[in-house]
């Protein structure tokens, strides 16, 4: 299998910036205040959550997003393998006498 790296950093340099997973659904208070603190290894005390700005509807949607970004999550730890893995090749070049 080759690794065509001029097609792949043209693709990545067409890839907008933007999350993997589309984030308007999700209650931006459990997003940026309990969901990416957890993500990041930070603790959340019970008592420090505001209850009065998010429903109970709000917890399902942001476990749907958190399942969606783990399986983006799943996609880019495969990739990284497959080029992990790829056997390099050396560069044929002409050779000058």
């Amino acid at each position: 299998m080759k690794l065509d790296l001029k097609l792949l950093s043209i693709r990545f340099s067409q890839m907008k910036n933007e999350p993997p997973v589309p984030t308007e659904s999700i209650n931006s208070y459990l997003l940026e205040k309990i969901l990416l603190p957890c993500m990041n290894g930070g603790k959340i005390l019970l008592q420090d959550i505001e209850f009065d700005s998010f429903e109970v509807k709000d917890i399902d949607e942001l476990e749907e997003y958190y399942n969606e970004l783990s399986k983006a999550g799943v996609k880019l730890r495969q990739f990284m393998e497959t080029v992990r893995n790829l056997p390099s090749v050396t560069c044929k070049t002409r050779s000058f006498c």
